[in-house]
């Protein structure tokens, strides 16, 4: 009968050896969590900005990514995706944030709709600078590789394009009368460009140091609005004025009626007299006379024949 002894000793070696395999592969599976290259892959209009920030390197900016590009970095690297293309900050209905409000030059409350069009200077050592002061502040990075922002990016355009934004058409419109805003096209394009012209600079105070994160700027209003009791009384002055102008037509045209007729008379009595002329007056009575249907020739008391008896 075999001795039980030996056979506890081999059971025993051989779990040690599944213990220590075990042991060699969690530490290989550790190692591999730890030393995984980091990728990042750039859409056509992305670039990407690359940090260093391994368990055992500093975080530190590396390099720039360029769009449409794949590239792979050390465990643990950072990359952060930023728009390269014309991004459009919408405000109104069913915009990035609501209407712009603003009191015209007479003193009325309006409200615009519309669209500010802008770049994000992805120069790679200006956008290095955005992200450190700004972008990594709000997260204002992209979350996705499908071209949209993130919420961190809009809380972004909500202090550094919004605020001036409002700062420039609230300046733009002390320019301007509600009505001329309202009914004129010329004075609502000259007050658009007024508003474009003042963004650049708006934008600038609103960043520390020189630089231009924000580039090419332009920028689409609707036709601003008023309140609609001022709406209400505006096209009833409207209508009030295109009442008026027709009359105005009316009695213009009466008087132009009359003169017309002045003149016809005018012609007819110079033809009159030149019939006189030729005819004399009774001539020209003894025509008229036939001409209407009359007999000009009518027996007189000296004419007639009577009979005085014998």
């Amino acid at each position: 009968m075999p001795s039980i002894a030996p056979v506890s000793q081999r059971v025993g070696r051989a779990g040690k050896v599944l213990l220590g395999l075990g042991l060699v592969v969690a530490v290989l599976l550790a190692v591999l969590v730890v030393v995984r290259p980091t990728t990042v892959s750039t859409g056509p209009d992305q670039v990407a900005l690359h940090y260093s920030d391994g368990a055992f390197t500093p975080r530190r900016f590396q390099d720039c990514v360029e769009s449409s590009q794949r590239a792979w970095h050390g465990p643990g690297d950072k990359h952060y995706s930023y728009p390269s293309s014309q991004r459009n900050y919408v405000f109104g209905q069913q915009g990035d944030r609501a209407a712009v409000t603003f009191v015209s030059k007479d003193g009325i409350e309006m409200s615009v709709d519309g669209v500010a069009a802008f770049l994000l200077n992805t120069d790679c050592r200006t956008l290095q600078k955005f992200h450190d002061l700004i972008g990594n502040r709000y997260a204002a990075y992209m979350d996705s590789s499908d071209g949209n922002g993130s919420a961190g990016w809009l809380a972004m355009l909500s202090v550094y394009i919004s605020r001036p934004l409002e700062t420039a058409i609230d300046r733009a419109s002390q320019n301007y009368t509600y009505t001329e805003l309202y009914t004129d096209p010329n004075v609502k394009a000259q007050w658009e460009q007024d508003v474009l012209e003042q963004m650049p600079d708006l934008v600038g105070r609103q960043i520390d140091g020189d630089e231009e994160f924000f580039t090419n700027f332009a920028i689409t209003l609707q036709k601003p609005v008023p309140p609609e009791s001022v709406k209400a009384a505006l096209v009833a002055q409207q209508e009030a004025v295109a009442r008026a102008k027709a009359k105005e037509a009316e009695a213009a045209a009466q008087v132009k009626a009359a003169q017309a007729q002045v003149e016809v008379e005018r012609a007819e009595a110079a033809k009159i007299a030149e019939r006189i002329k030729v005819l004399g007056r009774e001539g020209y009575l003894r025509q008229y006379a036939i001409d209407k249907g009359l007999n000009p020739y009518q027996p007189t008391t000296g004419a007639l024949i009577t009979n005085s008896g014998p």
